[in-house]
């Protein structure tokens, strides 16, 4: 399973089940600082993440983001925070 986290609100509701290691985290650019992100990759966390911001309720943007991720780890499943 891939987590991917729009908000840095929606990556810290997750952070004790991305601790564990156990999945790959794509998160956009304006969800963790620059040392937020080495202290978990420190960690031996696999982070992803892209090099813009991602709207959550901008659809478009989500798709767009969720064909990227799809073409990294195909066939795997996404568990994506978005606002309705």
């Amino acid at each position: 399973m891939v987590i991917f986290a729009t908000t840095k609100e929606g990556f810290r509701e997750l952070e004790t089940v991305i601790k564990t290691g156990k999945y790959l985290v794509w998160i956009g650019c304006n969800v963790l600082s620059a040392s937020e992100l080495d202290s978990y990759r420190e960690m031996k966390l696999d982070i992803t993440n892209f090099s813009y911001e991602i709207d959550p309720v901008n659809e478009e943007e989500l798709n767009e983001a969720l064909a990227t991720i799809a073409e990294h780890h195909p066939g795997e499943r996404v568990w994506l925070e978005c606002r309705p």
